[in-house]
């Protein structure tokens, strides 16, 4: 009985903890005019989903994400039903019940994309969230494919974004709290009979205890759109719905189907946005917002004029509907691609920082941003997305070059694992950990400036392999300026930052070996750092006690030296108050 009273006291105090920082999240949304009516969905609403939804690998667009409550409510009734699943097979398999007994698995989220209005929430979000949209009423769902849609709108508003879910929506179903006078609504009754669907009520609730409590009564609401199919990513639009989307936006009618081709883009195109860009150091994001909007109004005038002539007309200079319909989605795609490429290449100050490895995975995940709409707001969230997994590129990057770099020859062990150190079979002992690299190297991993794979010399491109050492330089707080190319075998080569000092020499040798000898003031912070960020060391007092005499002095500098990128940092899209509503 004492352990039933303290588990209900403990409920009710995380209750009155969660009532207390929502009352704090609220103000501070109050204060910055961010208060969008948000409130929260609970784990009640989401439980009948959660259970509805039948794949155990999902994408989710979130519309109006607010704290992410669907992603976190989802993960703990996955673990919830995981662990009660587990029990039940471990039963059965105790008893003989059935000697067939499946592996329970967990639900999950795959990809998990939000549109969110709110700085303040987005600014909160975690790194793996991806931002698609912060203003639902300007963006646009129908170049945004995903599996499922959920939303719990703003319930003064619910009726526009229930009917623009349900008629852009490129997905398979939806998932929506509204009020429970949906069902009343003759526009909405009208968009549901034209389209055949009769959405399923999983369930009814209110606000009366939740996070932030209010009168409303809700229904949750399941809206199948289409049959599952495998092109649940976010990969290109739904040529279903973009049909449908097309007949609404540009009336025009339907005479002959003929294949067509894609609209190449061009380098210059890129070239001329940018030559507009040198004339504007500030404002850049701006800037290329309207450059966009102009393109992209310009070229829908022009399509609602050809739209509007005579069928005929169309048919004698050789345009069809299908032509016309291929055009807009391929240059709509195209022209918003080039300049979401144009915000990459413009953040330097971030992007400088990461060696080509780091680089391609980022630009990877980025280009699949790319359905984004092209709004001042979301090149902030964009940029906030990129400066979080840019900083967490920094770390592994940092590992990942130190790695590769200890060998035997290479490293030697802290005081304390002097006696536990592995020395054998380098490469195959997982258990090498705790050591200390040293500033002389004999690399092979990082050969440069000359190619042995034919026996002889001759020089060949290695700017990637160049500026990689530059990145993990940078980050670290050295800056080097100029590297000597190396011309033949055996020649000693040199690097040096802005005030002319050595930073680093080299060798190649035609057995493939590099032989470097860094900067001991760089090797200092390279050890310190990766130490740091493995947990070998976990304050500056460690370093003393744990490094070699030479490399322990002044090193405690270096702890946490490793530089990351912040909103406050020089990043010229993010000047001039760039977070503002344009």
């Amino acid at each position: 009985m004492l352990q039933i009273e303290t588990f209900i006291q403990i409920e009710a105090l995380l209750y009155i903890s969660k009532v207390i920082q929502m009352n704090k999240l609220i103000k501070e949304l109050k204060n910055n005019g961010e208060d969008f009516e948000f409130y929260p969905t609970s784990k009640e609403m989401i439980e009948p989903i959660f259970n509805n939804i039948n794949s155990s690998n999902t994408n989710i667009l979130d519309i109006g994400c607010g704290t992410c409550n669907f992603k976190n409510y989802y993960e703990e009734l996955s673990e919830e039903k995981y662990q009660k699943d587990y029990k039940k097979a471990e039963r059965r398999v105790k008893t003989g019940e059935d000697e067939y007994i499946r592996d329970p698995c967990k639900s999950k989220i795959d990809k998990y994309y939000v549109i969110e209005k709110s700085k303040i929430l987005i600014n909160k979000l975690d790194k793996d969230i991806i931002v698609l949209g912060t203003d639902f009423n300007s963006d646009m769902l129908i170049d945004k494919p995903v599996n499922t849609i959920f939303c719990n709108p703003p319930y003064s508003e619910f009726k526009n974004w229930m009917i623009k879910i349900i008629n852009e929506g490129n997905c398979n179903e939806i998932y929506l709290v509204v009020p429970q006078r949906w069902k009343d609504d003759k526009d909405i009754k009208s968009l549901l009979k034209r389209k055949n669907i009769t959405p399923k009520v999983l369930g009814k609730f209110d606000f009366l205890e939740a996070e932030r409590k209010a009168r409303a009564k809700v229904d949750i609401l399941h809206i199948v759109k289409r049959v599952k199919t495998g092109e649940d990513e976010l990969k290109d639009i739904n040529d279903e719905y973009f049909n449908e989307w097309f007949d609404e936006t540009f009336k025009m009618s339907n005479k002959t189907e003929e294949d067509l081709r894609d609209y190449e883009k061009e380098e210059a195109e890129k070239q001329r946005i940018k030559n507009k860009l040198i004339c504007e150091p500030k404002d850049k994001a701006k800037v290329l917002v309207q450059l966009y909007d102009n393109e992209l109004n310009i070229f829908f005038e022009h399509f609602k004029a050809i739209c509007s002539l005579d069928l005929e007309i169309l048919e004698t200079i050789g345009i069809s509907k299908n032509k016309v319909k291929e055009s807009i989605k391929q240059k709509t795609i195209n022209l918003k691609t080039l300049y979401w490429k144009t915000v990459f290449d413009e953040m330097e100050e971030i992007t400088d920082r990461l060696t080509s490895k780091s680089r391609d995975r980022m630009l990877s995940k980025f280009t699949e941003l790319c359905s984004v709409d092209f709004t001042v707001n979301n090149i902030y969230s964009l940029i906030i997305w990129i400066i979080k997994n840019s900083n967490h590129y920094y770390n592994d990057q940092l590992i990942d070059f130190y790695k590769d770099l200890s060998s035997n020859e290479n490293v030697k062990p802290f005081k304390s694992n002097i006696k536990t150190f592995q020395k054998e079979n380098w490469r195959f002992a997982d258990n090498n950990s705790h050591y200390i690299l040293d500033y002389r190297i004999i690399a092979s991993s990082y050969l440069m400036g000359v190619n042995v794979s034919y026996g002889s010399m001759s020089s060949y491109n290695n700017s990637k392999k160049l500026k990689n050492f530059k990145a993990i330089f940078k980050n670290l707080g050295f800056e080097i300026l100029s590297i000597d190319e190396c011309k033949y075998f055996g020649q000693k080569c040199y690097a040096y930052d802005y005030k002319d000092n050595l930073m680093f020499e080299y060798k190649c040798f035609k057995n493939g070996n590099l032989h470097i000898k860094f900067n001991i003031e760089f090797t200092k912070a390279l050890n310190v750092e990766v130490s740091r960020l493995l947990g070998w060391i976990k304050c500056k007092e460690d370093i003393k006690k744990e490094f070699s005499e030479e490399m322990a002095k002044g090193a405690e500098k270096y702890f946490k030296a490793n530089k990351y990128v912040s909103i406050s940092s020089n990043i010229p899209l993010l000047e001039n108050n760039i977070g503002e509503n344009n």
